[in-house]
């Protein structure tokens, strides 16, 4: 996401801030193995076709093209964490984390990347 702000300052001064977002992104690493050859859709029918008992778990791993662990493992709701490290703060402690540091270099203050780890810090103690 792309977050514009423009301040005036003493009447004739306009100072413009450019804010950029970036998604949370998981980064394939060259010559590793995908982490899944079968997208979410595909494992959310195979999970409601076990439910419904049409087809066994077997049967399904091979239909779907899933391993029938994954499909034990979601049934039990293992692994249901993103890849990647997991992030301590939500999106909206993030997002006032950000907003912050916007005010605060409006008022003439630079927040660096030690700053803003240490007030983070102080938040999580």
């Amino acid at each position: 996401m792309l977050y514009q702000y423009t301040f005036l300052f003493a009447g004739y001064c306009t100072v413009s801030l450019l804010y950029v977002t970036m998604p949370r992104t998981y980064k394939h690493v060259l010559c590793s193995q995908p982490y899944a050859p079968y997208s979410k859709t595909k494992v959310d029918e195979a999970l409601a076709a076990l439910a419904s008992g049409r087809l066994t778990q077997r049967q399904l791993s091979v239909q779907y093209g899933i391993p029938r662990s994954t499909l034990k493992n979601k049934l039990k709701g293992k692994h249901n964490k993103t890849h990647g490290g997991q992030t301590v703060l939500g999106a909206e402690e993030e997002n006032s984390f950000c907003q912050y540091a916007v005010a605060m270099s409006t008022f003439g203050l630079r927040v660096d990347t030690f700053d803003l780890r240490c007030i983070v810090k102080s938040y999580l103690d």
